[in-house]
């Protein structure tokens, strides 16, 4: 181990510690809502990298993978891996190969035993950080459906959801108000790992 990763330190970090760092270097710029575990990883006092860990938006998500794996994969005992970013340029002493190991003996004394990611091609993400993590690869998710706006911008579907219910239309009549068009997104990767 070198001394640069030897001497570096994790801890738990707060939303506002995570958020302006996320927002900055991962290609998202986004928090995601819900229960996120922040862990950050700090060398010479500076923030490198975070990883956010938390509940992801599929309630089916863990039987599926019970079913897949045919590990006991429970709501309980998982996580998704929501975010991982670190500050450019990469420091080759501080790979993130390390940082994720680090996150998951941190959460396994927590009682995780699964951890669940994805890969998006849509951003150039092959998966590579999870192959050399030992993540095994499970497939590809469905395309979803997101909507664009005039700017180009991709909008989940729940922003117009949400403008549909506030305002009694249908999603068609949501995305219309909104000046959004349909778009299929690519199937993303998904990887697994037991802890």
């Amino acid at each position: 181990m070198n001394e640069t990763l030897k001497n570096s330190s994790m801890e738990l970090i707060t939303l506002s510690v995570a958020r302006p760092f996320i927002e900055e270097w991962h290609y998202s710029n986004k928090v995601p809502t819900g229960k996120n575990i922040f862990i950050g990883w700090y060398s010479g006092g500076v923030l490198y990298a975070v990883a956010d860990y938390g509940i992801g938006v599929n309630a089916y998500q863990a039987s599926f993978l019970s079913r897949v794996t045919g590990l006991n994969v429970l709501n309980n005992n998982m996580l998704e891996l929501k975010r991982l970013c670190r500050i450019e340029p990469r420091n080759d002493l501080l790979p993130l190969t390390a940082f994720i190991s680090r996150c998951h003996k941190l959460l396994k004394k927590d009682g995780y035993r699964h951890i669940v990611s994805f890969s998006d091609p849509m951003h150039g993400h092959d998966g590579g950080i999870y192959k050399a993590s030992n993540f095994i690869h499970l497939g590809k998710t469905n395309a979803e459906n997101h909507a664009i706006d005039k700017d180009g911008v991709i909008r989940h579907r729940r922003f117009y959801y949400r403008h549909a219910k506030r305002h009694n239309l249908s999603m068609a009549e949501a995305r219309l108000a909104l000046g959004l068009k349909l778009v299929k997104t690519e199937k993303k990767d998904r990887w697994f790992i037991s802890i």
